[in-house]
């Protein structure tokens, strides 16, 4: 099989050297072209190390677009007829701003792009426009440059798949701790469909220990191709398959599975919803229990294991159980079985049902008698507020898209649950990086299940787990789950849109 050679720059930063960085950096690069690299990437802000304070204290280390450190990996570029990625802090000359910035030099040692961090560092870097250009073609398919944490927000990756990306190359410096980014990357590889490159770095910066700081590639399923870290800089070469000498890519299949007009709420302002309770005259949130129950049974609705959590349910407001999709032979009586369920125990039920002809929905049932039904191929989002929170019901493909659950938080969405019939760890991944979108997320599948709540600041997200005859449990605080706070630097536009915007682009010309 045809292989495509990339190589990961992972070096050991000095913070404010710039001198001794782009003396390695041109070693590092100049060895990686001779081992055969056609792309290389190098580590977020490699010039300089990450840790400043101010816009005075990286003015001293940053340089222009055509300053040493690019023209040094352009010469690289054009002798070996390769493309470069160089992480730099890049000072405007015109306004005295800067940028965490990323250049990408071309095969004849010219500038293809230059991008600049969106999700950029609050004390001394200036945002990139969340509308820049990111993408550029390449003999092997379209890739697209993002830097660190852009990738932390679903909706910036994308944007660039959007834009026709296959191939995401990631310019990082993310050492391991509150949050693994290995795990945030494979998500946004299998979410959107295409391969994902990262080139992390080691070493101390100023204020990080980064020898645990991972470089990575992930197949556009999502599976692992290479995992490398070191203590001392290194090159790490991955090799990503290709067909027909082009990159291995499911991007057309999974955004055809997008509905924009689905997720309008995504371009609104909600900076001054800090009360989302009163802004969406939301219930009034109080503890719920979640427990997601297993297919324990080959009758659909059998759910005598609850009597063992029923003797605390007094301590909470409300119960909500999440099922798997069952296979049933009949629908309408399924749904009578968990209707009668709900009614017993006086909790909420909520299930995938998948009839003999592969037909699909999903149902909520309530103690009060009420069914609420959606088929996810015909039918809009719905929202069910219970006594105390809101929630909506996806499927396992509607969860992949990060428009959907971003605009289920906008319109204060407390709960998504997800029946399914099972997860692979890319797809655990994808669906717990759905609570960074500012919902919680109860996905249960026929023998696994999980239950995440939005991150605090930049950690991981809380998760509660079960497989086997243990279902996911959590009580779950709604009041805090009120407390949302978005990303809005994104292209509504583009995100918004119907199709394939590079297909319409192409054929446009």
């Amino acid at each position: 099989m045809e292989r495509l050679n990339i190589a990961l720059i992972h070096l050991a930063v000095r913070h404010a050297d710039p001198e001794h960085n782009r003396a390695e950096l041109i070693h590092f690069n100049r060895q990686a072209a001779e081992a055969g690299a056609r792309i290389i990437v190098n580590t977020e802000l490699a010039v300089s190390g990450y840790s400043f304070r101010s816009p005075k204290g990286v003015a001293a280390v940053a340089e222009p677009v055509d300053g040493p450190s690019v023209q040094a990996m352009s010469e690289i570029a054009e002798a070996a007829g390769c493309y470069i990625v160089l992480g730099y802090p890049e000072l405007d000359p015109c306004t005295g701003i800067c940028y965490n910035s990323a250049a990408v030099l071309g095969p004849d040692g010219k500038l293809v792009l230059n991008y600049r961090k969106v999700t950029a560092e609050a004390r001394w870097a200036c945002p990139g426009s969340h509308v820049q250009e990111n993408s550029f073609e390449t003999p092997w398919g379209t890739a697209a440059v993002l830097i660190c944490s852009d990738t932390y927000y679903g909706l910036i990756p994308r944007r660039a798949a959007l834009s026709g990306a296959e191939l995401l190359l990631v310019s990082a410096n993310w050492p391991g701790g509150s949050i693994d980014p290995t795990e945030l990357w494979r998500a946004r590889a299998r979410e959107n469909g295409c391969a994902l490159v990262a080139c992390n770095r080691t070493g101390k910066d100023l204020t990080m220990e980064c020898h645990d700081a991972v470089s990575c590639a992930y197949g556009s399923d999502g599976s692992v191709i290479a995992e490398h870290s070191s203590p001392d800089s290194e090159v790490f070469h991955v090799e990503l398959p290709l067909l027909d000498g082009r990159l291995i890519s499911s991007r057309s299949e999974r955004l055809a599975a997008r509905v924009p007009e689905r997720y309008r709420s995504i371009y609104l302002d909600m900076r001054y919803a800090t009360d989302m309770t009163k802004w969406h005259g939301l219930p009034e949130p109080a503890p719920v229990q979640v427990h997601c129950l297993h297919e324990l049974s080959s009758e659909p609705g059998d759910v005598s294991v609850l009597d063992s959590l029923l003797h605390d349910r007094e301590k909470v407001a409300g119960l909500v159980v999440v099922l798997p999709m069952l296979r049933v032979a009949d629908c309408e009586e399924a749904t009578d079985l968990l209707l009668d369920a709900a009614r017993r125990y006086g909790a909420v039920f909520c299930a995938g049902l998948e009839d003999m002809d592969g037909v699909t929905e999903l149902v909520c049932c309530r103690p009060n008698g009420s069914v609420h039904r959606r088929s996810p191929e015909r039918d809009d989002f719905l929202l069910i507020d219970l006594d105390h929170l809101r929630i909506s019901l996806l499927s396992a493909e509607e969860s992949h898209h990060p428009e959907a659950v971003t605009a289920l938080a906008k319109e204060g969405c407390d709960l998504a649950l997800v029946p399914a019939t099972g997860f692979d760890e890319a797809e655990r991944a994808v669906l717990g990086s759905r609570s960074i979108e500012q919902v919680a997320i109860a996905a249960c599948g026929r023998d696994v299940s999980f239950i995440c709540l939005p991150p605090v600041d930049h950690y991981r997200w809380e998760e509660a787990t079960g497989e086997g005859v243990d279902g996911a449990s959590m009580l779950i605080d709604v009041e805090k789950l009120r407390r949302k706070r978005f990303f809005d630097r994104i292209d509504a536009e583009l995100l918004l849109r119907d199709g394939n915007v590079a297909a319409r682009r192409k054929g446009a010309l």
